[in-house]
């Protein structure tokens, strides 16, 4: 069936039979709570097993008549782009994606230039033509199968693909600032990363992409001289360490794809390699073709590079869970179990995803295949056609603020803003200081970035967008974008004069041993925020509980009955390879629970002796480590250090061998006073984590026992976290960058710059 039968399926020639076949594999397969959502098991009245299609068809009204159940479906596909529902069962959007891919099969691209056109292709709603078409004609437009049967179910996916009026609005910049130094394929706004376009198509176009003008997208497609020539600038700059590949699709041009990482890996100084995609979301036949050609192609690419002491990252753009599909999250997992990390960044879009609870549910999907959960940037670019999308950075502070509330803290992004200048962190590495005074569309958001840190790979500064020194000598960027409160306004604030000078405590080597045999010696569990019927757990957050070796009867009945815990932190005090037994079996029991995603294993030794990670450990976690598609759970080592001199190079040869295996591994970081509190060290440590494929996690303020202890009377001064925050953000990699955290009696909070004392 062709997708122009949209919206009248020919119900008398379904295949019935072949739909009940499909039906029943997919939910012996994928009829999971994990997958599918706890909500649709309450509503079914239990976990059926083998016979929930049979349950889910008699729910909703047609026992025993698969013909009723079918027609009723279809007859709702394509009429209408909100979730299914049939005798107050609501049809989970996976199920309906594979039973479109039987309807209406197919793994084409289209390139769309008229309403005609599209009409054929889906649902249109739009009832002036002439100006959808005017809409076609200023902003390309370009569609793959898989967006389009998404699209039938989904107006959080036809909202993303599909074309709109209201892009004719003109409001905000005709195109996009496109980096401080450009030459050729090259662009580059940081001093030691840059970015290589590859190809400025895509398989399919999306309506807020900051690069959507059809000027951007007919620009000469660049040939392997020009990634050649990109990739000599990068020899001749020891100072740029990572390359973000990009476009358009990147993975469009494979010929440019396999010059670029031909020439990167032979560049010593070039650490990472970072792909860009977003086909995983809307065009997984590109991976998935071919017997998986693409994957197995990059996998045997990162392969290479790890010889040469290097490695590929895989970045991913999802906006909204009804995006993501069984083919996207067998492609993530395919990818991480076989040593190339995943990581998610997510376009902060109005009506698409604004609320924490609509993030929250697509970052848990993608965590559980084993991606990282990145950034979520706020807000879209202000461009033309965009403004829809549109939203205040307000907005963006309550969304998170609920994923925190409501979500494991392994599911929390760092707010970031891409000003004209450079990103920025909210209340971290950046705030808004005022209005401007000519043009209230505009605000001045202060930067961690110096007219130095540019002129040291700008030509001529004076291309550089709106901008003015602040009191401290960084920069502010003027930036369109609306707060939406008031409150957010910090004004020149002291934040921008050097902090308050109380005497730094005089800290000798024997006491900075004393601290650091204290960090990793002294295990115990966090306060708990919930009294728990047993002293050998804790509960740390409405989703993440703590449980020692001593757990017993009453802690698993106690995690069994809290469906809302997801992550369980494992302490030991034994030696890791003596606790591997009974490891084991909590492991083995923790798993049988259903809500359980994430296991980690709070492992400080790891500081100290990484080598207890043999080859036999190694194996083992392998094994522990589940990221099936239906019912995963992730197996992750959490570590800590103080200092960037404990981080030797042993410690990246084990973390390359877990990450090469699917495990990943996590540090946190305890700021002390005189010890570790300077912005030069904690950038330091942050270089040498991500140098070691350490994932830096953490940096705690304040609030933990050995900080009660060892800050006592000499608390950390918020000012310095900010100084901090802001040459971790000027001088390292976005990847390298920790959220800043409070520990408190009620649980863990973000730091926040406009705080005083802590």
């Amino acid at each position: 069936m062709d997708a122009m039968t949209v919206n009248r399926f020919d119900l008398q020639r379904l295949d019935v039979g072949g739909l009940e076949k499909i039906s029943k594999a997919f939910f012996n397969r994928f009829g999971s709570q994990k997958l599918l959502g706890e909500q649709f098991f309450v509503d079914l009245k239990g976990n059926c097993g083998q016979n929930l299609f049979e349950k889910l068809i008699s729910r909703c009204g047609y026992e025993n008549n698969g013909p009723g159940f079918f027609n009723a479906l279809f007859s709702r596909v394509g009429c209408q782009r909100e979730p299914i529902v049939i005798n107050h069962i609501q049809i989970p959007t996976l199920y309906l994606y594979h039973l479109l891919e039987t309807v209406i099969p197919g793994n084409h691209l289209h390139a769309v230039k008229t309403v005609d056109q599209l009409e054929k292709k889906t649902v249109i709603t739009a009832d002036d033509k002439p100006k959808l078409q005017a809409v076609i004609d200023q902003f390309p437009v370009r569609l793959s199968d898989h967006v389009i049967r998404q699209s039938l179910v989904s107006d959080m996916v036809a909202k993303q693909y599909l074309p709109f009026i209201e892009e004719l609005d003109p409001s905000g910049h005709v195109i996009t600032f496109d980096g401080h130094f450009k030459a050729g394929v090259l662009e580059q706004m940081y001093q030691n990363r840059a970015i290589f376009l590859l190809d400025m198509r895509c398989p399919v176009y999306c309506r807020f992409c900051f690069r959507k003008h059809k000027s951007t997208r007919k620009e000469k497609r660049p040939t392997p001289e020009d990634v050649k020539a990109a990739a000599a600038h990068v020899k001749a700059h020891s100072t740029i360490k990572e390359i973000l590949i990009t476009g358009g699709e990147p993975l469009l041009n494979r010929t440019n794809l396999e010059t670029a990482i031909n020439a990167l890996v032979k560049i010593d100084h070039v650490q990472t390699i970072r792909i860009a995609t977003r086909s995983i979301a809307y065009y997984p036949d590109l991976f998935l073709k071919n017997n998986s050609d693409y994957i197995q192609y990059l996998l045997k690419k990162n392969a290479q590079c790890l010889i040469q002491g290097k490695r590929i990252e895989i970045g991913v753009h999802f906006v909204h869970p009804d995006e993501v599909s069984i083919q996207s999250l067998d492609i993530i997992s395919q990818f991480v179990k076989n040593g190339i990390q995943v990581y998610v960044q997510t376009p902060f879009l109005n009506g698409l995803n604004t609320e924490g609870k609509t993030l929250g549910r697509l970052f848990s999907l993608l965590r559980q295949a084993g991606a990282k959960i990145y950034y979520i940037f706020t807000p879209c670019s202000p461009i033309h056609g965009t403004k829809e999308y549109w939203t205040s950075i307000s907005q963006a502070f309550k969304a998170v603020k609920d994923l925190r509330a409501n979500f494991s803290d392994r599911c929390i992004p760092k707010l970031c803003t891409a000003t004209p200048l450079g990103k920025i962190e909210w209340h971290t590495s950046g705030w808004a200081v005022e209005e401007d005074l000519v043009d209230k569309n505009y605000t001045w958001i202060r930067t961690p970035y110096t007219l130095a840190y540019f002129k040291q790979f700008i030509c001529d500064i004076n291309q550089m967008p709106d901008m003015r020194v602040n009191s401290k000598g960084t920069l502010d960027a003027r930036f369109r974008v609306a707060m939406g409160d008031d409150a957010l306004f910090s004004g020149k604030r002291s934040a921008d004069k050097p902090p308050s000078k109380s005497p730094e405590p005089e800290i000798s080597l024997e006491e900075i041993n004393a601290i650091r045999s204290c960090l990793l010696t002294n295990i115990s569990l966090r306060p708990s925020i919930d009294q728990t019927s047993s002293p050998s757990i804790s509960r740390v957050h409405k989703t993440c509980l703590e449980m020692d070796m001593g757990a017993d009867k009453a802690a698993f009945e106690y995690i069994e009955q809290n469906r809302a815990i997801t992550d369980v932190v494992l302490h030991y005090r034994e030696d890791l390879a003596s606790a591997v037994k009974t490891l084991g079996h909590r492991i083995e029991k923790l798993k049988a629970f259903s809500h359980i995603t994430c296991i980690r294993l709070c492992c400080r030794q790891f500081n100290t002796t990484p080598e207890i990670f043999t080859k036999s450990l190694i194996e083992i976690l392998r094994k522990w480590n589940d990221l099936s598609i239906s019912n995963p759970v992730r197996i992750e080592i959490e570590t800590w250090f103080l200092l960037p001199d404990e981080i030797l190079a042993r410690h990246g040869e084990i973390a390359g061998k877990l990450i090469q295996n699917g495990v990943n591994i996590y540090a946190n970081v305890p700021l002390i006073r005189g010890v570790n509190d300077d912005p030069k060290t904690i950038a330091a440590l942050a270089h040498k984590l991500r140098y070691s494929a350490i994932e830096f996690h953490h940096v705690y303020v304040a609030g933990l026992d050995i900080q009660k202890k060892y800050n006592a009377g000499h608390p950390v001064d918020p000012q310095q976290v900010i100084d901090i925050a802001s040459q971790v953000r000027k001088d390292c990699s976005g990847r390298e960058i920790p959220l800043y955290i409070v520990q408190t009696p009620l649980g863990e909070i973000d730091f926040d710059s406009r705080s005083t004392v802590f």
